[in-house]
């Protein structure tokens, strides 16, 4: 697999993943709830060893879990 082509999957995957965050959203009717949901998809796709909501808040840079 080239570059071209791994970085062009990844783009279509980045906008994917906007577009699924957009679709949650939807049903969040708060700023702030929108805004936890996609850090908390952030989260469970992230390399992190453990997804714990401490861990993950951590990573997003919250003071609180998600």
């Amino acid at each position: 697999m080239s570059v071209a082509s791994w970085s062009g999957s990844l783009l279509a995957w980045e906008q994917e993943l906007t577009a699924l965050k957009a679709w949650v959203g939807r049903v969040l009717p708060r700023r702030e709830l929108r805004e936890t949901g996609a850090d908390f998809l952030d989260g469970l796709l992230s390399g992190i060893e453990r997804k714990t909501g401490w861990l993950m808040a951590e990573q997003s840079e919250r003071s609180g879990p998600l």
